[in-house]
């Protein structure tokens, strides 16, 4: 029998009375959103598709979306992010170059606060203590100023102080020129000379004729005229009227009729193209030859009708080509009363169009035009080449100013054509490289501020080249267009190092007590870094130069380069293309140069390496012999250099850096090699002598400066016994005073200072104005 089992019921389980509210009904699931809202965004919370969103809608409130909808992912915020922090450094690095450079002019209750004026044991407040610069309330940011109020004055930035020579009317008339000016690298070669020989040079017959120390006749004609007997004319204005004596040409003597027929004019325009129009694009081709040939409308004209830009151009084409024209004897073209006269010098050619041309020009400073700027920037050319570098300087910021009158600074809009839209972009480019260029030349301030350069650069493409029937056209993979914007980028680069160099010199000689960084070998070696670290971009610049605006070297040689190799120029090239190769090859030598030669010193200390200075002094000399080679060959095998341009004062201050640098390194591994560029370099002056007399007496001032490098180098070698090699009065238990001397800013015997920067002015400033202004005397038109 099988068990049986009972089976009973399961009792139910007992029920749970549910005393809860009913379940609400499950939430859709929220959609995904490409970009939230802002004020989502901003409080991290979720947001919808929704316009306005469910968030907004529920506070009532204005839903705002200013971002884009583009879907953001991780990589994308991550290559975002890097991008920004790219571009900030870029600025800060920008902005830590370009410092505000004015120097506030201190109040009556600062002035003894200020840490220029106030000085302890004859060292700035800024130098007490630990030698760690600290600001004075009136130079402290507005924030840090007690009281909280605004400062009246501009942030102060120190600097390092450069000279004060005379090259203009007399003694008690000086000018600046900054550390980085060549006048203030004679001004220490002069120091160390004196020195060494103990005694004073006496270069004042280095001066050649018509010194331009001597200019009175632009402040005073009478006195002039008082001085020069009466102008050298007798008062009377050949081919322009007669005028009083002692009375400056005016408008009506000037425009009275033309100084050359038209068939000569064309003749020198027809220099102008190839000579200074390739390396200046300032002009449109056609405009300028229409608007020539409208001043001789109707053809029966006798004489065309006057035009500022067109007496400009003529007298820059006159000054470069007077060396073309074919001289006559003396003995025939001499006249009676030569004896009584001097002679004339080639470099002021064609000044008679200049003053007509600036006589127009008077006129047209309330509603100035782009043919005003254009000749403006013509006469910075010739006044540079005629050896008026204030006036030329001068000028530049009136033209800079005449330039932003017409807006030349922004750029120019769309729906303007494309030849008159390049053209106000080159005007503007080349003034700004100009005045860079010319502002690291002097050592002082540009009239253009980097941060102004609100017009993009120029184009070199085919279409901006040919653009209104210009015929210059392109060679190979470069254009007539390439050199200037090539060169643009190149002074841009260089100045922008140039900044930050004497931004560090001046605060580097505040934060140490000094005025001259020569006192101190360890302040020069912190700035030498500052150049060290920065020349890359110089190198950079080189590689982004096209291999057709290269100058081409024999044996592999490369180009923009101090391997001093020989250049190997095409002779199927245009001729302007070869000036544009040879040119652009000296002004990278030269950048470099003003960059590195201030790191040349007269002067060793056993106790203190520096080898980074040392380096940037080899280099200097380097560029400099690389220079002078570059000119020498080029003066003696072609023509490209014939006439008289800036080319020769950049000549100049290469042979004269070269020559500083056998001075100051009698034995050295580049004293060789310049020895021989400068004997070199000075057949180029010889061959310029022969037309320009400044030239030969530049020649001649190498000759001496070489004879001087020569007599150092026979004392290590024991030939003289250094006697008279360091002065009496010199504390050797100094470290670093010794070296006070070389400070030229000192200028502790200005007799014998004035004498030496005879040999700086002799060159530089070689012309006087009782020539300049000599309208009546017309010899040198054509």
């Amino acid at each position: 029998m099988f068990p049986t089992f009972a089976q009973h019921p399961k009792p139910a389980a007992p029920t749970i009375q549910d005393t809860t509210a009913p379940e609400a009904p499950v939430r859709p699931t929220r959609k995904q959103v490409s970009r939230a809202c802002d004020w989502c965004r901003a409080r991290r919370i979720k947001c919808d598709n929704g316009r306005p969103c469910r968030a907004c809608r529920q506070r009532d409130a204005q839903c705002t979306h200013k971002g884009t909808d583009e879907p953001r992912t991780l990589p994308q915020a991550l290559r975002e992010i890097d991008k920004l922090k790219a571009h900030v450094k870029a600025l800060e690095g920008e902005l830590s170059s370009r410092a505000p450079a004015s120097i506030p002019t201190p109040s009556e209750t600062s002035i003894g606060a200020s840490p220029i004026s106030a000085r302890t044991d004859g060292r700035p407040v800024a130098a007490q203590g630990n030698g760690s610069y600290t600001s004075s309330p009136a130079h402290q940011p507005p924030s840090l100023i007690p009281g909280g109020g605004l400062s009246p004055l501009p942030t102060y930035r120190p600097q390092w102080e450069g000279v004060y020579v005379a090259t203009s009317r007399d003694d008690n008339q000086k000018s600046y020129y900054g550390p980085s000016s060549h006048f203030y690298f004679v001004a220490r070669i002069g120091s160390y000379l004196d020195k060494s020989f103990n005694t004073s040079l006496g270069t004042r017959s280095l001066q050649p004729r018509g010194e331009a120390r001597r200019n009175v006749a632009f402040v005073d004609p009478r006195e002039a005229a008082e001085q020069t007997g009466g102008g050298g004319d007798g008062g009377v204005g050949v081919g322009v009227g007669a005028r009083p004596k002692g009375m400056s040409p005016t408008l009506g003597d000037i425009s009275r009729k033309p100084f050359m027929s038209r068939r000569q004019e064309e003749y020198f325009l027809g220099l102008l193209w190839e000579s200074f129009h390739c390396l200046l694009p300032i002009l449109d081709e056609t405009d300028f030859r229409r608007h020539y040939a409208s001043l001789w409308e109707p053809p029966t004209r006798q004489h065309r009708k006057n035009s500022a830009l067109v007496d400009m151009a003529l007298a820059v084409c006159l000054q470069f080509g007077y060396t073309f024209i074919t001289k006559p004897s003396a003995s025939s073209s001499s006249p009676p009363n030569n004896a009584a006269r001097v002679p004339e010098d080639p470099t002021m050619a064609g000044r008679n169009y200049f003053h007509r041309a600036k006589s127009l020009l008077s006129g047209e400073l309330e509603s100035p035009t782009i043919s005003t700027v254009q000749a403006h920037i013509l006469s910075l050319m010739y006044l540079c080449c005629a050896s008026f570098h204030n006036m030329s300087h001068g000028s530049m910021a009136q033209t800079v100013r005449m330039a932003q009158v017409l807006g030349l600074h922004v750029e120019p809009p769309a729906s303007m054509p494309l030849a008159e839209r390049e053209l106000r972009k080159r005007i503007w480019w080349c003034l700004w490289f100009n005045e860079a260029k010319t502002a690291a030349k002097h050592g002082r301030l540009p009239a253009i501020d980097r941060s102004q350069l609100g017009v993009s650069p120029p184009s070199d493409s085919v279409e901006a080249a040919t653009a209104n029937g210009a015929t210059l056209g392109s060679y190979g993979d470069v254009t007539w267009l390439s050199y200037a914007v090539h060169m643009g980028k190149l002074i841009t680069t260089a100045y922008d190092i140039h900044s930050s160099l004497y931004t560090k010199f001046g605060e580097v000689l505040q934060a140490s007590g000094l005025s001259s960084p020569y006192k101190d070998p360890r302040v020069l070696e912190t700035c030498a870094e500052v150049v060290a670290a920065q020349l890359p971009s110089l190198k950079a610049w080189v590689g982004q130069v096209p291999s057709g605006l290269k100058m081409p070297h024999r044996g592999g040689g490369e180009p923009l380069s101090t391997d001093r190799a020989m250049l190997d120029m095409d002779p199927l090239a245009p001729t302007w293309l070869q000036r544009q190769r040879i040119c652009l090859e000296i002004m990278y030598h030269t950048q470099v140069l003003y960059l590195c030669r201030p790191f040349i010193t007269f002067y060793s200390n056993a106790g203190t390496y520096t080898p980074v200075a040392e380096r940037l002094a080899s280099l200097c000399v380097d560029h400099a012999i690389a220079q002078i080679l570059v000119m020498h060959q080029t003066k003696t095998e072609t023509d490209n250099m014939g006439g008289w341009t800036e080319y020769f004062f950049w000549h100049w201050n290469a042979m004269l850096t070269a020559a500083g640098f056998i001075l100051a390194y009698p034995i050295h591994r580049s004293t060789p090699a310049a020895r021989n560029a400068l004997e070199k370099g000075t057949v180029v002056l010889d061959l310029y002598g022969q037309d320009f007399p400044v030239a030969a007496e530049s020649a001649n001032i190498i000759r001496r400066l070489i004879s001087h490098a020569d007599m150092l180098a026979s004392r290590l070698r024991g030939d003289i016994p250094p006697a008279s090699a360091v002065p009496s009065d010199i504390n050797h238990n100094a470290r670093y005073d010794e070296l006070a001397w070389l400070d030229p800013s000192q200028q502790d015997d200005p007799v014998y200072y004035s004498e030496f920067m005879d040999l700086a002015l002799s060159v530089d400033q070689f012309n006087s104005f009782e020539r300049f202004f000599d309208v009546g005397d017309m010899s040198m038109q054509i």
